[in-house]
């Protein structure tokens, strides 16, 4: 069975590898390492996504979590405080998503130990781990998808308990505009200049901000300008986003934020404004009596847990793994408060997602 000491052990010598995003060859080898001392063939497509497969009864399942964190993310000095692991405060733990990668882990370890080695005792297993998820799943959008074979997974990269189970996710559209107006010394000629940061201001101003409604959102999270306080700004960078769980919703702000940048426009003709909005992932809405959710309500009831059915409003790869035809539906990891300073990892809940992947792993 899942051991909670070897897992804490594990999970803490992961948080100790540095693995910003585009900085995940250190994770790579010692997941990597690990994956191959149990037995898995240990494969990397051309983005070098880690894909690592044990053979067993059954059609496939897979098991994936991100190996990579946001920042700041280096140094990361985890402290158990009781039953919690946390960061110093001048980090993030990294419990996103080294949690989901030590929880696969752990859980392969015990299911393999309690098997004997016998493999016709556990399911077919796909591990992927991917890169750079934090900032647009770029790892899942790069992933060789002819190398995994399974229609069913799951993506340990959740908040919360194992058994929240997440049914539904929406589209992300990201939004940036550069706008250029003209630069002019402010005290002696001010009326000369373009004031870009003003521009926008009046955007912003304008803009449907914030939780629309109960599936959508949208957010400007960064504007840059200016060059010093006695020239008028000639350049302003937006950067943003917004999202829905409906499709139909995130055209409608998409229509909305495209009106307000020409409106705007036309009030600046002398000034250039470049606006761009790229869809990064779409929605998904998973059934309730898929057997994905099948195969983990299964696991969940040999632990005496009730799967919480949930939507959320982020995304994670399995919104690109859906879109690929796998029916992969993330779980909590036990982990809260994620990608900030006050980040926590409860061990029992770890544990538990051990617990639960290591049934699904033995066929349960």
């Amino acid at each position: 069975m899942a051991d909670q000491e070897r897992l804490v052990k594990t999970l803490i010598d992961l948080i100790k590898i540095d693995s910003p995003s585009g900085e995940e060859d250190a994770m790579d080898r010692e997941v990597s390492s690990r994956l191959e001392k149990l037995g898995l063939k240990v494969s990397h497509d051309s983005y070098n996504n880690v894909i690592a497969k044990l053979a067993g009864q059954g059609r496939p399942i897979m098991l994936s979590a991100h190996l990579d964190t946001v920042e700041p993310g280096r140094g990361i000095k985890p402290i158990v405080d009781g039953g919690v692991l946390r960061s110093d405060g001048s980090t993030i733990l990294g419990g996103d998503c080294k949690a989901g990668v030590a929880i696969v882990l752990e859980a392969l370890t015990a299911a393999l130990k309690t098997g004997g080695g016998n493999r016709a005792r556990n399911r077919a297993i796909e591990v992927v781990f991917t890169r750079h998820e934090e900032g647009g799943l770029v790892g899942a959008h790069h992933l060789d998808f002819s190398m995994v074979s399974a229609k069913e997974g799951i993506v340990f990269d959740g908040e919360g308990p194992p058994n929240r189970i997440i049914l539904s996710a929406p589209s992300q559209n990201v939004v940036t505009a550069q706008i250029t107006g003209r630069a002019a010394h402010a005290g002696l000629e001010p009326e000369k200049g373009i004031s870009a940061l003003l521009i926008a201001a009046d955007i912003l101003g304008r803009l449907p901000l914030g939780r629309i409604d109960e599936e959508t959102t949208a957010n400007i999270g960064r504007l840059e300008g200016g060059l010093k306080r006695n020239i008028i700004p000639e350049q302003a960078f937006l950067d943003g986003e917004f999202r829905s769980r409906s499709n139909e919703k995130l055209a409608d702000v998409e229509r909305k934020f495209r009106g307000v940048f020409d409106e705007v426009a036309s009030r600046y003709p002398e000034a250039k404004i470049d606006l761009d909005i790229v869809n990064t992932y779409r929605a998904y809405q998973i059934e309730a009596d898929s057997p994905a959710v099948a195969v983990i309500g299964r696991a969940l009831a040999e632990m005496g847990l009730e799967p919480i059915l949930e939507s959320t409003g982020g995304g994670s790869d399995a919104n690109v793994f859906i879109e690929k035809g796998i029916t992969a539906i993330p779980v909590g990891i036990g982990v809260r408060d994620f990608h900030t300073t006050w980040e926590t990892a409860v061990i029992s809940e770890v544990l538990q997602g051990a617990q639960m992947c290591e049934g699904v792993i033995r066929g349960a």
